[in-house]
């Protein structure tokens, strides 16, 4: 407060208490004649200028007690609001002040006793009926930490009061708003939406309306109507909404991965706050999930040379240069972060994917296992939820770097210690060891450990994918796929359905109902990731039909979306490939697949068998070989390594792996079997054991 105003505000102060004084003196002197004192509760005479008067003076003894945080004032400006109530009982503007002065000192129970007399007193008086919602809504939502002695009708009061008020008042938009917060705070989300969407019938371009729709569809989880919605009012303001606006539009973006879009909209709430911290860290956040790393790398940057104690962005750029595969810069950020931060599950887990995408398998597992052992606990305390949680995550990472070893046994120990810690812990092991049983050609025990664990949790989408896909790759498509439409609910959840439908029916061969699936879920993708995934699967359907031209199509628009998409990268490479056109391209589109995921053995195999068209032998076995390291049970991958042994001559290393090949082969069922692939790697072996027999009748010098 500036020097002058402190001075006015003395003067009053002192003007007053003399006038207090005084009024004091003249208390005294008609005390015995039964007239009203400072704090008497007796009938008096009506007077509005005695009312006007301990109204003032209430007033100012409110100010000083907020200036000065003395309880005692607040407590004398109540005797005064209450002293000028008894002068002027009609008046409903001070009743409303004291009740809300009870409310500023947490007499809650006071504050609402008085609301409600006054509006008993004044029915009509919408004021009064909207500083009662407010008390309401104060009561129901207190603030974090704080807790309100509610009566246990409160809800059912408050409802009725304000269903009251827009009942006499239909057009009293701030009442719709008031109502739904009321609906909210009892559970009634039906409720609230309806009244949400009457204030915007009355007044289609209520920005605070048509936002307090969407929050409420963003807590419910629906994001898209939300986003429609966010989106209407930052286009109603012109281009003016508020960052509360921007940054809840960026919110709803990033559940449904459109990270494009929440990268936009983040930029938008940080024009209008720059110094929003938690804005430039969201915005941070989907530049590295957009992949535009070098514009994600500035944001974190200055929020480090802001704050160089912030974890969580040095941790955000050891992602970044992870990405990169700046290993060296990725590590140095990620030791700072920890030097912070030791015990962070976050930074610990992210040290183990910068050991894993190095290729450095065998340290990654090494440190899972230490982490493990020591946040375990040897004496049979239970572990928190959070506890419960965090070991999940690093169990089930630990289970996947055995299986990217061929370690089946200990990924599947690992896993099996995932079933106690709850639910959903329990669905992801159950889904990883389904996988490993199919990956180990253990079909009848998949089949029996899918049918267990979907009768265990019948809602899980996951697991009776799984079981789908299981039942189809077993000759049982059609089973699959009942299963799967059982699924359906007619909403957005349906996508992820229509996907596992496309892949059991592909695996069944029956290429023109998984498009016909595909086709559903295109109808419910709208990010740029989701459509991507979309033209891929098209892309795999043509391919598996020889329709290489609408295949390369399809994979093309699929990069279009994502230029960086690994996925497509890798497939329409490798199908060049296998055509042996293209090999260049082919070889550079591989390449820039292994950048993303530089351990796939699957992208491996794909450059050896581009290499090995381009008849660059020694770079073909390079890679086929570690390709076999990482997926030796891969019938396809064995034969092509084969197919280079034999090229350049190692005839009985080639014999070798036709036969590991066949074997695979002869362990898959039919419906994952290409015979035409069978037919050609029986010929060549054929051949490569004629050739061999020959050369050992031949003398030798």
């Amino acid at each position: 407060m500036k020097q002058a105003s402190l001075w006015k505000f003395a003067c009053m102060w002192s003007l007053l208490a003399v006038l207090a004084a005084g009024q004091a003196r003249v208390a005294v002197g008609q005390e015995n004649s039964g007239a009203p004192g400072a704090a008497s509760q007796q009938a008096v005479k009506p007077d509005k200028a005695q009312a006007y008067y301990h109204y003032s003076l209430g007033h100012l003894y409110q100010e000083r007690g907020a200036i000065f945080n003395r309880s005692d004032l607040l407590t004398q400006a109540i005797d005064e609001l209450k002293l000028a109530l008894q002068y002027d009982p009609d008046s409903s503007f001070i009743s409303l002040e004291l009740a809300d002065l009870y409310a500023a000192t947490g007499r809650w129970r006071n504050a609402l006793q008085e609301a409600e007399d006054d509006l008993n007193r004044h029915p009509d008086d919408l004021a009064a009926r909207k500083l009662l919602g407010r008390l309401y809504i104060r009561l129901l939502t207190p603030e974090r930490g704080q807790q309100l002695p509610a009566p246990d009708d409160l809800q059912e009061r408050a409802v009725k009061q304000f269903e009251q008020i827009v009942e006499k008042d239909p057009k009293d938009i701030s009442s719709y708003l008031v109502l739904a917060q009321l609906y909210r705070a009892t559970g009634a989300n039906a409720k609230a939406e309806s009244t949400l969407k009457k204030a915007i019938e009355v007044q289609p371009d209520s920005s605070e309306a048509n936002t307090s729709l969407a929050l409420l569809y963003v807590d419910l989880g629906d994001y898209r109507p939300a986003i429609d919605l966010l989106k209407k009012v930052a286009t109603d303001k012109n281009d003016k909404a508020d960052a509360q606006v921007w940054s809840t539009l960026a919110y709803a973006y990033e559940q449904i991965r459109d990270f494009k879009d929440a990268s936009a909209a983040y930029q938008k709430a940080l024009e209008r706050d720059p110094d929003n911290v938690a804005y430039r860290k969201g915005l941070g956040q989907n530049l590295l999930f957009s992949r535009r790393y070098d514009e994600a790398l500035g944001q974190f940057q200055s929020l480090i040379e802001a704050n160089p104690r912030d974890v969580e962005s040095y941790l955000h750029l050891a992602q970044i240069y992870r990405a990169q595969h700046k290993y060296d810069l990725a590590q140095q950020n990620l030791t700072k972060a920890l030097e912070l931060a030791p015990d962070s599950p976050d930074l610990q887990f992210n040290q183990v994917l910068l050991l894993e995408t190095e290729g450095k398998l065998p340290e990654a597992i090494g440190l899972v296992k230490k982490i493990l052992d020591a946040s375990g606990k040897e004496d049979s305390t239970p572990y928190s939820p959070q506890e419960r949680a965090n070991r999940g995550i690093f169990l089930e990472k630990l289970g996947l770097l055995y299986k990217d070893s061929g370690d089946f046994g200990n990924a599947e120990a690992t896993f099996r210690q995932m079933l106690p810690l709850g639910k959903d812990n329990a669905i992801r092991a159950e889904a990883h060891l389904l996988e490993i049983y199919e990956e180990t050609r253990q079909y009848d025990k998949a089949l029996d450990a899918s049918d267990k664990a979907v009768k265990q949790y019948p809602e899980s989408r996951e697991l009776v994918s799984e079981r789908a896909s299981l039942l189809a790759s077993t000759g049982h498509g059609p089973a699959g796929v009942n299963l799967l439409k059982g699924l359906i609910k007619n909403n957005q959840d349906d996508r992820e359905t229509w996907l596992a439908m496309a892949r059991v029916y592909q695996q069944q061969k029956q290429y023109d109902q998984a498009r016909e699936s595909v086709a559903k879920a295109a109808e419910l993708s709208d990010s740029d990731e989701e459509k991507e995934y979309i033209h891929f699967l098209y892309g795999s359907i043509w391919e598996r039909q020889k329709n290489y031209g609408r295949a390369e199509q399809e994979f093309r628009k699929a990069l279009e979306l994502n230029p960086e998409s690994a996925m497509s990268l890798n497939y329409l490479g490798y199908m060049w490939a296998n055509q042996g056109v293209h090999l260049d391209e082919a070889v550079g589109y591989i390449q820039r697949a292994l950048e993303s995921e530089p351990n796939s053995g699957a992208y491996l195999d794909s450059l050896g068998w581009a290499y090995f068209k381009q008849n660059r032998l020694d770079l073909a076995r390079q890679n086929l070989e570690k390709a076999v390291e990482r997926m030796g049970t891969d019938p396809t991958i064995v034969a092509h390594l084969a197919e280079v042994y034999y090229k350049s001559g190692h005839i009985r290393e080639a014999q070798e792996k036709w036969k590991s090949a066949l074997e695979e082969w002869s362990r898959l069922p039919k419906s994952e079997v290409d015979e035409e692939e069978v037919a050609a790697a029986q010929k060549k072996l054929k051949e490569a054991s004629a050739k061999l027999a020959q050369e050992s009748k031949e003398p030798r010098p």
